[in-house]
């Protein structure tokens, strides 16, 4: 079958390899489509010292089950449209009990340690199956929307920390897809206004159509904390996104966060990642500054019953669609064109 892999000598490539081995142990899915990622963006650009090489890449994914081993049975059978949450837990740590399985102390991740879904066949280990992340789709629920909900999720993980409410409002830092997502469901929790920052034009014009009710700064020809400042009376952000991965605005958060704010350091830093937080403005403003890391298999059902439910259209964020062949084309795409989010699928 056709895969994209990160091979031993650190170089991501279209490659020919066998099938996942059916077993008692495992389910197989026969993939439908699956969307890059953010981090499989940055591994597209800076390579990646996390992912156990040689590894097929790609973690948001939708997939026909094919094939459900003796010991992996339970209510996922074959022929099922699938989706699969790819942060796995243990189930036995202290996070796992919890129900924070993103936060295990032995976690595994689904195109890191496990093959992942830029292929054709993938398959789901049994520790996936028996933590539950593999999880049906409904049937009033598109492949371009649940190809999707993995990050959504993501975004709702931080966002149950920040308690958005009426009243409130959020200022985003970066307009791509998770900003986005971010600013659809503060407006679904009630936020009174939603501000976002974003020097890239052509993505501020596209985020603007997609939710037009937002407000944008451009940092390149506005003072970001003055604007921020004029547009909330003085009084500061009572939620603060960074949805990007530049060290600056964590930094910048805490200017703009009004007092008792709260901040979801959202989009992680590259290298060194020290430095860039004020004690003394999170001391004397009570500020909350929260991280935030994966999903869970809970979170992602409640994005698809967003879905289901029409209060999220993530179909629209689908810019390009690429032949798995062509996947390539389709990170030169995010690099070069500022595109959304960009699907491919083994058969167009």
């Amino acid at each position: 079958m056709i895969a994209f892999e990160l091979n031993t000598e650190k170089n991501m490539c279209v490659v020919q390899k066998k099938e996942p081995a059916a077993s008692d142990n495992n389910i197989i899915i026969k993939v439908i489509c699956a969307s890059i990622c953010g981090t499989d963006f940055r591994t597209f650009t800076k390579g990646s010292d996390k992912i156990d090489v040689p590894k097929t890449l790609g973690h948001e994914v939708v997939g026909t089950v094919v094939h459900v081993g003796e010991n992996a049975k339970g209510e996922i059978k074959e022929g099922d449209r699938v989706t699969v949450a790819p942060a796995v837990g243990c189930g036995e740590c202290w996070t796992c009990k919890l129900g924070h399985t993103n936060m295990c102390n032995s976690l595994t991740t689904i195109g890191y340690q496990y093959e992942g879904a830029f292929a054709e066949y993938m398959e789901i280990p049994r520790q996936a199956v028996e933590m539950g992340n593999i999880i049906k789709i409904p049937n009033d629920v598109s492949d371009m929307a649940a190809v999707l909900s993995e990050p959504a999720a993501c975004a709702l993980n931080a966002q149950t920390y920040l308690k958005i409410k009426e009243e409130d409002t959020v200022v985003i830092y970066g307009s791509g897809y998770i900003g986005c997502v971010h600013a659809e469901l503060a407006r679904l929790a009630g936020a009174k206004k939603i501000i976002m920052v974003e020097i890239a034009k052509p993505r501020a014009e596209i985020a603007q159509k997609m939710i037009p009710d937002i407000i944008m700064i451009d940092p390149s020809e506005q003072n970001t904390v003055e604007e921020i400042m004029k547009l909330t009376d003085g009084r500061g952000a009572d939620v603060v996104i960074t949805a990007l991965s530049v060290p600056s605005v964590h930094t910048e958060a805490q200017v703009i966060a009004a007092k008792m704010g709260r901040i979801s350091l959202f989009g992680g830093i590259a290298g060194e990642s020290k430095g860039f937080l004020d004690s003394n403005l999170i001391h004397y403003n009570e500020l909350s500054v929260h991280g935030v890391h994966a999903t869970t298999p809970r979170l992602m059902k409640q994005i698809l019953d967003y879905v289901q439910q029409k209060k999220l259209d993530l179909e629209k964020y689908v810019s390009r669609v690429y032949a798995l062949s062509d996947i390539e084309k389709g990170f030169i795409a995010i690099r070069d064109e500022n595109v959304m989010k960009v699907v491919v699928k083994p058969v167009l």
